[in-house]
Formats: C-alpha cells, structure tokens, sequence
C-alpha cells in the first residue's frame, strides 16, 4: 500500500470526525498495517498531531457495523423495518418506517441511506446514525436505481441538506469564486465585474444554498430569482432585528 495513500486517506478520515474514537483508531491503525514496518512509524509520527487532537462528533455513534449491515441490504435488494429519530421538532420519538435502500453515502460529517420510503411516498435521505434498530429485513424489488435516486444531481444541487425546491439562481460573488464554486458543484461564473467581483449561476436546492449564502455576508448578493432575493432580505432584517434591542 503506498504510503502517500494511506497518509491522506487517515487525514481525511480524522477530518471527517465521523467515527468514535474508539472505531477511529482501529480504522487507522488497519490502514496503516498495509505499510513496511520503517513506513508505519513515519506515518504513527505524521499523525500524532492529528490523532491527537481528534474531537469526534457530539454523540458519536458506533457506526461501522450498521454501515455493513446497510450495504448488504443495498446488495441483497432487501427491504428494512426500522426506527428512525428524526430531526423534525415535530418527530420528537423514533417512529417506525418502512423502506428500501438503494444507495449509501457519506457527506459532511454523517453517513446518509437513500431509501424509497412508504412513509415519504418517494426517495428519503435517512442518516445512519438516527437509524435507532433494524427490526425486519424482507425481500424488496430490484430497483433501476437511476430512476430511484441520483447522487451526482443530489451533490450538484445540495449544500448541506436536501431540501427546499430545485431553481436556478444567479448571485454576485465579492470573494474567492472558487469558494462558491465548490459550495455549489456544476455552477459557474458568468460574468467578470470591473471591481473584481462576478456573477454565479447555480441550480441548487434552495433551502440549503440560502444557508450558505447568509454565512458570506455582505460577500454576496442575489439578484435572481425575486423570490429568493425577497427571502435573503426577510432573514438578513430578522438577523438584524436581533441586535437593535
């Protein structure tokens, strides 16, 4: 195994502060097995620092177990009972769902399960970690997975969450371009302004790219849609409002 590999894979996986620290150790220390015995103590000392500071997640979960258990049921075709914890204030206890996974992946932190869901009459983003206890496992159907879920338009679309209506927005961008380039993947600049700014079109799922758009600042400035720009300045006069008294 080259060491380069293992080293930058370790500092992404530290990085993500995913694993409990437990499972973070035996991840790593697997990893770097693979090396000559002169290479794992360059690597032990290379991520001394690193491991060292390690802040894992909150509540990390123990999470490599049920990452396998998911990803044979993706392979297997086969269908879950489970309770969920959701996020919604309004789901304040794990309730029971009924789906099919189709796709697994990790982004920003947590591991996510597409899942065709009976409760969600559609495609559903569970996080891995919420998923409290797997109850049943039946047969599903083989599913065209192109036409149940699409992980390229989901990371083209989304930043942070899946949420809000899909549109095509256009912002001026005062900073860094490549910074909100790589928010918003498969945007672009679409025009270069005499006083060093440009303008961005995006296709984004809204209600994650405002998120991402309040936290620049005056560095960005919407121009379209309206109904996006009428949102910016409802929730920029409520961040206001909350330092006048």
């Amino acid at each position: 195994m080259d060491y380069e590999m293992v080293l930058a894979t370790s500092n992404i996986l530290l990085g993500t502060r995913a694993l409990a620290p437990d499972k973070l150790n035996v991840t790593l220390d697997y990893l770097c097995s693979g090396l000559s015995l002169t290479m794992q103590a360059a690597l032990r000392k290379q991520l001394t620092i690193p491991r060292g500071s390690y802040v894992p997640l909150s509540k990390p979960k123990q999470l490599l177990r049920r990452l396998h258990e998911v990803a044979l049921c993706i392979a297997n075709n086969q269908r879950l009972t489970f309770t969920y914890l959701s996020s919604q204030p309004t789901e304040p206890e794990p309730l029971l769902h009924h789906a099919q996974p189709v796709a697994l992946f990790f982004e920003v932190h947590y591991f996510y399960v597409a899942m065709l869901s009976q409760e969600r009459a559609g495609y559903w983003l569970y996080r891995l970690d919420r998923i409290v206890d797997i109850q049943a496992k039946t047969a599903g159907e083989k599913l065209d997975y192109a036409e149940c879920f699409s992980l390229q338009d989901h990371r083209h679309h989304t930043y942070l969450v899946d949420d809000g209506e899909l549109m095509q927005i256009h912002f001026i961008y005062r900073f860094y371009p490549q910074t909100a380039l790589d928010a918003f993947p498969g945007s672009r600049v679409i025009q270069k302004n005499t006083d060093g700014s440009v303008i961005i079109e995006a296709y984004v799922k809204i209600g994650g790219a405002i998120r991402w758009l309040l936290s620049q600042g005056s560095g960005v400035k919407v121009i379209s849609p309206v109904s996006l720009v009428k949102q910016m300045r409802k929730e920029l006069a409520a961040a206001r409002d909350q330092y006048t008294e």
